[in-house]
C-alpha cells in the first residue's frame, strides 16, 4: 500500500459498526471475505460466521470478527458482512465455509444505496470520489437532512454506502418492492460519472466492513497526488 493504515484506527471504525448493525444474544455475525478484482496473486473467498455457540458472550463474538477481519485484510483480502440480521438456525461456522443466502435472513433492516464511479477497475482519484459523494450529498439532503434525520454513510474506499432503515418482513413482496426503489433513486440521481447499483436489494447482500482497507486492481502513485489511485480505508463518514 502507498499509505499504510494504523490498526487501531481500522478497530475504531470496526468497533462503530455494531452502533448500526446490532448483535442480538444470539445472532450469529457473518464475515465474508473476497480478494480484489485485478490484485495480483488471486485467492479464493472465504466465508467466516461467529456463532453464538463458539462465543456467547456477545461482545467476545464481536472481538473474534474484528480480530479475524484484521488479519485477512492484511493479508489481502476486501472483508464483507451482511447488514441484515442471520438466522440463529443457520449452519455456518468458522470452519465449513457456508455462505449466507437470501433466506437465512431474518428480516430486511436496512436498505443499501451503493454509489459508485461508472468505471471501476482501478481505485478512485480524489476528484472521482468527490463525485460520488457529491452525489451521496443530494440523496443525504433529500432523503434525510430535509426531515431532520442523519444518514448512516460509510465512505467505501471508492464509493459511497448510504444505509436506509426499513423495516420490512423478509418476503416475496419486500424484493421487488426494495429493487424498484434503487431503480427509482437510479433513474433520478445517476450521472454520466456516477451510479446507483441497482442490484444490491437482495435480502442476503453483503457490504464493506467499515475499517477495512479496501482494494481492488493497481495502486498509482502521484507526486501532486490529483491522479493518486491508491487502497483506502472504508470509514463512517
Amino acid at each position: 500500500m502507498i499509505w499504510p493504515v494504523k490498526e487501531e484506527h481500522q478497530r475504531e471504525e470496526m468497533s462503530k459498526m455494531w452502533n448500526f448493525f446490532h448483535v442480538g444474544q444470539r445472532d450469529p455475525i457473518h464475515q465474508r471475505m473476497i480478494w480484489g478484482k485485478g490484485v495480483p496473486n488471486p485467492r479464493p473467498p472465504k466465508n467466516l460466521t461467529f456463532t453464538a455457540e463458539a462465543y456467547p458472550c456477545v461482545s467476545d463474538r464481536k472481538q473474534a470478527f474484528i480480530d479475524r477481519a484484521i488479519k485477512l485484510n492484511r493479508a489481502g483480502y476486501n472483508v464483507y458482512t451482511c447488514f441484515n440480521p442471520v438466522s440463529a438456525v443457520f449452519g455456518g461456522d468458522q470452519l465449513n465455509g457456508l455462505a449466507v443466502k437470501d433466506a437465512d435472513i431474518v428480516r430486511r433492516r436496512f436498505l443499501l444505496v451503493d454509489l459508485d464511479r461508472v468505471a471501476t477497475g482501478a481505485p478512485a482519484t480524489i476528484d472521482e470520489l468527490s463525485e460520488v459523494f457529491e452525489v451521496a450529498g443530494q440523496i443525504e439532503r433529500d432523503y434525510f437532512f430535509s426531515k431532520g434525520l442523519n444518514p448512516i454513510t460509510v465512505n467505501s474506499g471508492n464509493g459511497a454506502h448510504i444505509y436506509f432503515p426499513i423495516d420490512l418482513p423478509n418476503d416475496g413482496a419486500s424484493k421487488p418492492l426494495c429493487q424498484k426503489m434503487l431503480q427509482a433513486l437510479a433513474a433520478k440521481y445517476d450521472t454520466p460519472t456516477v451510479k446507483v447499483d441497482t442490484s444490491v436489494f437482495n435480502a442476503g447482500r453483503i457490504t464493506k466492513v467499515p475499517g477495512s482497507v479496501a482494494r481492488k486492481g493497481l495502486e498509482v502513485e502521484d507526486p501532486t497526488e490529483l491522479e493518486e489511485r491508491r487502497y483506502r480505508m472504508a470509514y463512517f463518514v
